[in-house]
Order: C-alpha cells, then structure tokens, then sequence
C-alpha cells in the first residue's frame, strides 16, 4: 500500500510537471533563482557556563521557480550546510540523524562525515502548483502551514516547526498532494493528504476556513499517523490587541495499554504592536501530549509532533521585537516551562551592513530542567553574517 501511495503522488506530481510544460516554451527568462549565503560561528557553554567550545556553519540556500505557464509554476529550494563540531566525534550515529528524511522520497544527503565535520544537503520544496479561478492544486513537497499562532502551532498536522532553530525561517516541507478552494474573499476549503512510506504514518486532512464577526476561524479534521486528529483556531482582536488560539485533539484508532488513548494541544496568546514599534507576543501552550509516549531526542531544534508539540505540560512564551533604526532591530524571546523548571532565553540583534549583507548576534540559553533536554543544552552565542542574492 505505501508503494501505490508512492506512485499516486509521483504520477500526480509528472502529471501536473508535463501539463505545464506542454502549454508553455521554456524560456530562460522565466526561471528565477534566489538565494543566500551564511557563515555563523558559535561559542558553546555547558550548563555551568563553562567548557568553552567552538562551533561552525556554512549555509547556502537555494531557490528555484520556473514560471511554466500562467497558471503552472515549479519550485526546487533547497540548503547545503558544512558544519563543524567537536561533540560530532563522540556521537557516531550524527550522521544518520542529520540524513534522515520522512519524507515519502528521500531527499536529504550526509556527503561528508568525518571526525567533527559533517556535510549535509536537502531539498525541502519540490513542487508544482496549478491554479485557475478559484481553484489551487500543488503536488510535491510543500509547506502546508495551517497553524495560526506564532509560537506553537497543534494545528499544523502535516509540518511542525522547532521554536528553537532560528537558523531555518524557511521550516520543513512535506511530501503531500493538496488541493484548495476559495468560494469567496474570505473563505477557503482545503483538503491534503501526505503519504508515507508506512501507511500508519501518513497523514490526511481536510481544513474549512471562514469569517465570522470579524474573527478568521478555521475547522479541521483529519488522520494523523493512526491518529484522529480533530480540531479548529481563531485569529481576531481585542481591543488593539491581536487575540490568536488553536487546540487539536488527538484519539488513537487502535487502544496501547502503555499509553492514554487521546489528548489534547491547545494554545493561546495575544500581539500588540506599542505607538513606538516594539511588537510584543504573550502566549500560553497546555501539551497534553507530554509523557505519553516514551522517546530520546538527540537535537533540542528538532521538530516535535503536533500531538506532543513541547518538552513539557505547559509553556509560556513573551517575546518582544523592535526596530531601533532603518539599519538595527533586536529583540528577546523568553520561554518559560513551569513544570519541568526549566527556561529559555534568546536575546538577538540584527545590523543591516549593506542592501543585501546583515549581521546578527544571537544568544540561546537554556536553564534548569533536571533529567530534560534543557539541563545538558547550556548556552551558545552565535555570529551570523548572511549575504543574499
């Protein structure tokens, strides 16, 4: 069954590929590249804010789109990263996290893997994408972002993200097929279904979206990895106040005496952007998804399930941003998980260098949290200087 799964989403993918190319010449005008270049050192700290060690990374990223036709576009992005780090010795099973791929086409390579370096490249978008009136068909891998909220997002089934790699705005891709229709201005149903190459994890979902008194509100349904995934979030105002929230509840298809059969995600908070432009976020996440099933995650940027989306029970995130000039923002994100006792903390500055040349200071430090993941992650300080193109 994963095998057809397979060969569905390959032959919608070629079917869609070909039709474009069949309405449109390739001109070389139509294809565009975009991209950047990065080298970010790191100082690393262990928990005691001793043990200095040094860090590196090389990053390029590359992004393709090919306008085939008016209404057929591909996309081909990707990132190349050489990395080096001492504790990359010691742990001789990096390279096969670094190269694994869920995905339902392996798409991620380790091309060098020795001593303290490691070489990684992956292509996390490969698509093509057709749209005619109301209608918008994408096959490949994607994005499908349904979460609302900027934090933590339990109705983002098909791709989560990891609050904690700030190096990697694009976030993940998925391999699905996903087919979107707008019957108005302010409504939208959507239906994507990403399989895999075991049938348990696959995942396939219907999402509606509408207006309602001012509030964007949005219902979803679906399968989550032998999961029942059923849940819905709100975006409005109050006040001056942006007022955001999701919750997804998760049932198992089949009953595990190890485990509780379903739980609940949910998460909620508020933005507002002061007279002066500081932009700040207050948001409050209840996992219920924590502890209930056993697993050791070896990077802390990993991304986590929707169904157990944090380290703890509960989190509480304030994050403030600004610009102090055209040239210079900042700001500081805090992360606070009350019931492991644990803390986050990311103070950043950015300095515009030149049009397309930027430097930024980052700091991620991690505290408390005995017998967790943040008691062993210390500190790191991070120079970034990233030429885009």
């Amino acid at each position: 069954m994963s095998r057809l799964n397979r060969t569905i989403t390959i032959g919608v993918f070629c079917f869609l590929l070909m039709a474009g190319l069949n309405t449109h010449a390739f001109d070389p005008g139509d294809l565009r590249m975009r991209g950047y270049i990065k080298a970010m050192p790191a100082l690393n700290l262990d928990k005691d804010f001793g043990d200095p060690a040094f860090s590196h990374m090389l990053h390029n990223r590359l992004n393709f789109r090919w306008d085939m036709a008016s209404n057929f576009d591909l996309r081909v992005e990707g990132r190349n990263r050489l990395m080096y780090n001492k504790l990359f010795a010691d742990i001789p099973e990096v390279k096969d996290i670094f190269g694994h791929d869920d995905g339902l086409i392996d798409m991620s390579w380790v091309w060098l893997s020795g001593d303290s370096w490691i070489g990684h490249s992956e292509i996390d978008r490969l698509y093509v994408s057709w749209r005619q009136g109301g209608w918008r068909i994408r096959a490949g891998r994607q994005r499908i972002n349904w979460g609302i909220n900027l934090v933590s997002n339990p109705n983002d089934l098909f791709n989560t993200y990891s609050f904690f790699d700030f190096d990697y705005a694009e976030r993940p891709g998925a391999d699905a097929i996903r087919v979107q229709y707008y019957p108005g201005s302010l409504s939208n149903i959507e239906l994507a279904v990403s399989p895999a190459r075991n049938n348990r994890h696959m995942v396939a979902a219907a999402r509606y979206a509408h207006n309602l008194r001012g509030y964007d509100i949005q219902w979803l349904t679906g399968y989550y990895r032998n999961r029942l995934a059923i849940g819905g979030g709100w975006a409005g105002h109050i006040g001056g106040a942006g007022f955001k929230g999701e919750l997804t509840w998760f049932y198992d298809l089949e009953k595990s005496p190890e485990t509780t059969r379903d739980n609940l995600i949910a998460a909620a908070g508020l933005d507002y952007m002061f007279p002066r432009g500081t932009f700040a976020i207050l948001e409050f996440l209840y996992n219920g998804g924590y502890g209930r099933t056993q697993g050791e995650t070896f990077l802390i940027t990993e991304p986590l399930r929707p169904d157990n989306i944090m380290f703890s029970e509960y989190a509480i995130t304030l994050s403030a941003d600004r610009a102090f000039s055209p040239l210079i923002s900042g700001g500081l994100a805090i992360m606070a998980l009350p019931d492991i006792d644990a803390a986050f903390f990311m103070p950043r500055m950015t300095y515009s260098l030149l049009t397309d040349m930027d430097i930024e200071f980052v700091a991620q430090i991690f505290s408390g949290g005995k017998n967790t993941i943040f008691e062993q992650a210390g500190s790191a300080y991070y120079v970034s200087l990233q030429y885009s193109f």
